[in-house]
């Protein structure tokens, strides 16, 4: 279960309201801090508000790239650690594009995978429209390409069923 928090930092700043504990309150009501129960990742893109959760919770952090990356220094990597435990990037961050084709590999995936932070990326789409070329207009495809090619460790979608049929076909 993901939940991602885009405007916490500014609300607890200027507005005084604490989305943070509200949404720690809310798990815990709901059961999600006992032992064996589903596993919950907070998204943000802000530190700020990850290390506020990783004061309070032991829930899995996850900080979101919000623009395209092609490569990371490990002083950076080694940043992000201090505050989550898995990186959300976007799909051009991997595979850029021009004119619809893919242009290169980055190598982005390998530089946060080797300081132990997991990489998830998004968003994968059903629409051929949202594909390079590359892959065919084929999303099974493309979600291949990112797993096997780019040794990903899992994929944000909207199409969850067809990231279902990808795994349930390895």
């Amino acid at each position: 279960m993901f939940f991602c928090y885009q405007n916490a930092a500014y609300l607890a700043e200027k507005q005084g309201l604490s989305v943070t504990n509200a949404v720690i309150d809310a798990l815990r009501k709901a059961g999600y801090d006992k032992p064996g129960s589903q596993k919950v990742y907070i998204q943000s893109t802000n530190s700020s508000v990850l290390l506020k959760f990783k004061e309070k919770t032991k829930y899995e952090l996850v900080y979101q790239i919000d623009e395209s990356v092609g490569d990371a220094t490990n002083a950076a990597a080694e940043d992000i650690k201090t505050f989550a435990s898995s990186v959300v990037i976007n799909k051009n961050s991997v595979y850029p594009q021009n004119a619809g084709y893919v242009t290169t590999k980055t190598n982005i995936v390998e530089k946060l995978r080797a300081s132990n932070l997991l990489v998830f990326v998004e968003t994968f789409s059903n629409e051929f429209v949202s594909q390079a070329f590359d892959f065919f207009s084929d999303s099974t495809v493309e979600i291949n390409s990112f797993i096997q090619g780019a040794a990903i460790n899992g994929v944000i979608t909207d199409f969850p069923k067809t990231a279902h049929r990808y795994s349930s076909k390895c």
